[in-house]
């Protein structure tokens, strides 16, 4: 189960901003709205507990456990140290922005960890993962956070706002970002005529927002049971299933971008 500690949290109401108190049981603001915390940890902070209709719902369970078979082989510990290097000389609460199942937090030194995901079954995984963090079924364009209260945020191949960057972190927070370079998987790409791809092109710089860039590049070859894991936690699996594979052999080419709040 996560942190019995009770206390004041970054996490805010999403329905007056206040700040939620945190006991064994429940989350609650000054306002009384009340949030109960589930055996394993985790508030569900999405407005009504349940989503839109149309509001697609991050991974899935199948997704999920592929990316842990997958990050269990250590094919992106590269990216981690390199996530992990950017932000080892910070101090205070630390935000992970579309935590997934935890991957990436493990390598993360901060004694005060939150993450948020718009999966259930992610935060579900990452709060049994990570007992000692906090964690919130959540949406990274709308984050249940309180102004200025974060010393750093990051994510890691996930939707951001940096907007939202800017409101949640102190001022000279640190933001990290992981993003897919042009030559990013590649090989499991769908096939396409010879016309530039619009997606590619915008992946060959970093984002405009970025202060700090670095861009890591590796090859992996991959068992064919890894490489399928790979596949099927990617968009890929979904976007462009029709024409491209697990190969076992795949370039991996991503930005590791930062910047400070002014």
């Amino acid at each position: 189960m996560g942190t019995d500690i009770g206390g004041f949290t970054v996490f805010a109401c999403p329905h007056c901003t206040k700040p939620l108190h945190l006991n064994r049981h429940e989350a609650r603001c000054e306002n009384n709205h009340l949030f109960d915390r589930s055996r394993d940890g985790y508030i569900n902070l999405v407005v009504g507990g349940r989503l839109a209709a149309t509001t697609t719902s991050g991974d899935t369970a199948e997704s999920l456990r592929s990316r842990r078979d997958f990050f269990a082989t250590g094919s992106y510990a590269p990216i981690a140290s390199a996530l992990a290097n950017a932000l080892q000389h910070i101090t205070g609460p630390v935000l992970d922005v579309g935590c997934g199942e935890g991957y990436y937090f493990t390598h993360i030194n901060s004694s005060e960890k939150y993450g948020i995901d718009i999966s259930k079954k992610a935060v579900q995984m990452a709060s049994k993962l990570l007992p000692d963090a906090h964690f919130a079924v959540a949406s990274a364009f709308r984050l249940p956070v309180v102004d200025h209260s974060c010393a750093a945020v990051f994510s890691v191949f996930a939707p951001h706002s940096f907007e939202e960057y800017a409101r949640v972190l102190k001022q000279g927070g640190t933001w990290v970002t992981v993003t897919p370079g042009p030559h990013h998987l590649q090989q499991m790409r769908p096939k396409r005529d010879q016309s530039i791809d619009e997606r590619e092109e915008r992946r060959s710089e970093p984002p405009a927002q970025a202060q700090h860039a670095e861009r890591l590049q590796f090859e992996l070859d991959l068992s064919p049971s890894t490489a399928t894991d790979l596949f099927s936690m990617t968009p890929l699996v979904w976007q462009t299933a029709a024409d491209a594979s697990p190969t076992t052999h795949v370039s991996v080419d991503v930005w590791v971008s930062s910047g400070t709040s002014l």
